[in-house]
């Protein structure tokens, strides 16, 4: 598969493993003023150790050629 075929998947992939997350699944507080559910970019970013625009990008499917390091410390934090 080409690189750029695969944007969508892992822009999708991203989008939906972070709304099932919830931040007590991670370790962090819920806090009262939470609108959703899941985890917010920025602190998924944070556990995979990259710039929360780095993580927006991703998600989004806007970078072409992404690292497999980030992403891979975020799993290993993050049940299945």
């Amino acid at each position: 598969m080409a690189p750029s075929a695969a944007l969508p998947q892992l822009a999708h992939f991203l989008r939906s493993r972070r709304a099932r997350l919830t931040p007590e699944a991670v370790g962090l507080p819920r806090t009262s003023t939470r609108r959703l559910s899941g985890l917010r970019r920025a602190e998924v970013a944070a556990l995979a150790g990259i710039s929360p625009e780095y993580y927006t990008r991703l998600e989004q499917g806007r970078q072409h050629h992404p690292s497999s390091e980030g992403p891979g410390r975020a799993r290993q934090r993050a049940p299945a």
